[in-house]
């Protein structure tokens, strides 16, 4: 899979949403995120290129973007912000409900934790 800037910074946005969800940022949370920018050949520089496009970014054209992608990206995309639900070791109903409102706004698939977990662990 290869992203552009926008689909990164997109992705990136939505997944900021998700690890505020239940009101704290916790320091798993930010490393899989960080992992992530890693695995599709994100240095420091360019992550300075998505940051602040996605900053500049509202969560309505965050989900515009996402909804956008091909089915195999959608289903990434679903798994990863699920796999980001478990980062702290804490499963809170605010992040669920999140997870859920996203998945039907961009149109992804739907999963359950175990199987976003199983996904993300095959890549």
């Amino acid at each position: 899979m290869t992203f552009t800037n926008e689909e990164l910074s997109a992705i990136y946005r939505l997944a900021q949403a998700m690890a505020q969800a239940d009101g704290k940022v916790t320091k798993e949370e930010i490393a899989v995120i960080i992992l992530e920018l890693q695995r599709f050949g994100v240095d420091q520089n360019k992550a300075k290129i998505i940051i602040e496009m996605s900053e500049k970014m509202s969560y309505s054209e965050a989900c515009q973007i996402v909804s956008r992608m091909i089915p195999s990206e959608k289903r990434y995309v679903t798994a990863y912000l699920g796999a980001l639900i478990c980062a702290d070791g804490n499963i809170d109903d605010s992040e669920m409900k999140l997870w859920s409102l996203i998945t039907a706004i961009c149109d992804l698939p739907e999963m359950n934790i175990i199987e976003a977990l199983d996904i993300m662990a095959k890549l």
